[in-house]
């Protein structure tokens, strides 16, 4: 069977264009606001975190948000296999998250991963900007750098809200779900449909068990129910039946 491939473009060029003017923008509005911090006429606008700082304030900041709603063009997996899980728990505890993600600029590993996902709203889109919208009134968006290193910036301003709002609403006119492209593998859990997509990546059965916080006996018998459901004896025969050249062990 021949590998998988994933269309090469499926968004119309008004979709492109309408994201493209309302990043624009967007961008310009962020380009004052960095030139107001620098000035230190800004109102509304504060530095949340520098550098290194970054993660460690997000994470902290996410546990008193009630809604979420979040556009990045892109991510490594390694980057994904940090947030992820903390995304999981978030959304665990109560927070109402939709995620997008550039479909084009992904990996196919990375694409893989956010489909296995069955926790959180998560979406392929045509996306620009990266930029948050917290709880229906605050923008978290690129800040200007400090000292070198690069900064989260948050603003209430209305105008920059209304700015947000209207990329985000560009960017869902070109959304889909992640679970659309979920491999069609019938009478598996949303676990065991995470485990295939994982799978898909090349995880090991350690590493898939790390990333879905499960044992690693949970994992070696979801892989065994699915490679049951998919009628094959290995972990390299399921790769091809799912459309890889192989899936290691």
């Amino acid at each position: 069977m021949a590998g998988r491939t994933w269309p090469g473009s499926r968004f119309a060029p008004a979709q492109r264009a309408a994201v493209m003017d309302a990043g624009m923008a967007l961008w310009a509005a962020r380009t004052r606001l960095c030139q107001e911090l620098a000035e230190g006429t800004a109102r509304d606008v504060r530095i949340g975190a520098v550098g290194n700082d970054v993660n460690e304030w997000l994470t902290d900041e996410a546990r008193t948000w009630s809604h979420l709603l979040s556009v990045r063009p892109t991510a490594t997996p390694a980057q994904l296999r940090m947030s992820l899980p903390g995304n999981r728990e978030l959304v665990r505890r109560g927070l109402r998250m939709v995620s997008v993600f550039d479909y084009e600029r992904l990996d196919e590993e990375c694409r893989r991963m956010l489909v296995a996902e069955s926790v959180g709203d998560y979406l392929f889109a045509v996306a620009d900007l990266q930029m948050k919208v917290i709880d229906h009134e605050r923008v978290l968006l690129e800040g200007p750098a400090v000292d070198g290193s690069f900064s989260v910036m948050v603003t209430r301003s209305p105008q920059v809200l209304d700015l947000a709002m209207r990329y985000w609403n560009a960017v869902l006119a070109s959304a889909f779900g992640c679970g659309r492209e979920r491999a069609e593998v019938s009478h598996l859990t949303d676990r065991q449909l995470q485990v295939v997509g994982l799978m898909q990546t090349g995880m090991t059965d350690e590493a898939i068990a790390r990333h879905l916080e499960v044992s690693v006996r949970t994992v070696r018998s979801d892989v065994a129910r699915i490679l049951d459901a998919l009628e094959v004896r290995s972990r390299f025969s399921a790769g091809f039946r799912l459309g890889r050249g192989g899936v290691t062990g």
